[in-house]
């Protein structure tokens, strides 16, 4: 009997070592809730600098205090750098990517459980990638990569490695947002220059007005006044989602960020561009965030999409 009690007792121990943590269990649900509801629009440069920088200036204007990952059209999770401890989700059999910062010159690679897993070091282009694989189910560890990025500037990637017997996620990386303002400018610029998008023929019958305007908290007070930045109307077609600005903020240069959700409530990478007045986003967001201003002079406009 007491064998049989000491053989349950081993038992448990081993079981035990092989359950996640909270931390990382509440992590790996984060991202299978981003996976969930993915983004509106195919993740490209262009509306992956888009979704970075909306987050950046609600941040600002006070409206969210952490950034958040934010989900890509290919599967992918991207997370602030500095500002997160990443957790990939890997599976035996199958690789997960993570990728670092374009022109990053890696260093070392520090595993907490070298036996267990496969890495593998290489280069797509001047973008540094890891391969990993774990080699059974049920794993966690954490891992440290060291570089030097392009203009010389050290970097420490911290990141959580969980093994799951059938879920994985395909590619990991970082986002920067000391960077994005730089960036985000002349990026702007070069597409408000070439955008040359018309207005659809729309049906009227086809449309769906159901969307409600309010102005949501940025700076220090919750009821924020957002009449510069609010709509004249708001609809969508099933297909592409219509706003309509008003007075200065239909010029090019007066118009606020846009930042979209999904159906989870995530951040979403989404295409959008301006004609005559009008944003013209593809696909149907749940909720659309127009920001503009900084601290106690944010101003935001939240457009919910209701059911009819």
């Amino acid at each position: 009997m007491k064998i049989r009690t000491k053989i349950l007792a081993a038992a448990s121990l081993i079981a035990a070592a092989y359950v996640l943590p909270a931390s990382a269990a509440g992590s790996t649900q984060e991202w299978s809730n981003l996976v969930k509801a993915p983004p509106q629009a195919h993740e490209s440069f262009q509306t992956r600098q888009s979704a970075i920088h909306a987050l950046v200036a609600a941040q600002k204007a006070g409206t969210i205090s952490d950034l958040p990952p934010i989900a890509g059209s290919d599967g992918s999770i991207l997370y602030p750098y500095g500002q997160s401890w990443p957790t990939v989700v890997a599976s035996p059999l199958h690789v997960a990517v993570i990728q670092l910062a374009p022109g990053d010159k890696p260093g070392q690679v520090v595993l907490g459980q070298p036996g267990e897993w496969r890495i593998t070091q290489a280069m797509a282009g001047n973008v540094p990638i890891l391969a990993v694989s774990p080699r059974f189910a049920g794993l966690h560890t954490n891992l440290m990569i060291t570089a030097t990025s392009a203009d010389g500037k050290p970097r420490v990637y911290y990141v959580n490695l969980v093994s799951d017997k059938a879920k994985y996620v395909p590619r990991v990386g970082w986002y920067f947002p000391g960077q994005i303002e730089e960036q985000w400018t002349a990026s702007r610029n070069e597409t408000a220059n070439s955008t040359v998008a018309s207005l659809p023929g729309l049906n009227a019958s086809d449309l769906d007005f159901n969307w409600k305007i309010r102005c949501g908290g940025g700076g220090w007070f919750s009821s924020s006044n957002c009449s510069s930045i609010r709509p004249a109307r708001v609809f969508d077609d099933g297909v592409h989602t219509y706003i309509q600005m008003t007075g200065n903020a239909a010029n090019t240069s007066g118009l606020p960020t846009v930042l979209a959700t999904n159906t989870a409530g995530k951040p979403a990478v989404i295409n959008y561009r301006v004609k005559d007045g009008y944003y013209i986003l593809d696909g149907v967001p749940q909720q659309i965030k127009l920001i503009a201003g900084v601290g106690s002079s944010g101003r935001v406009t939240v457009i919910t999409h209701e059911s009819r």
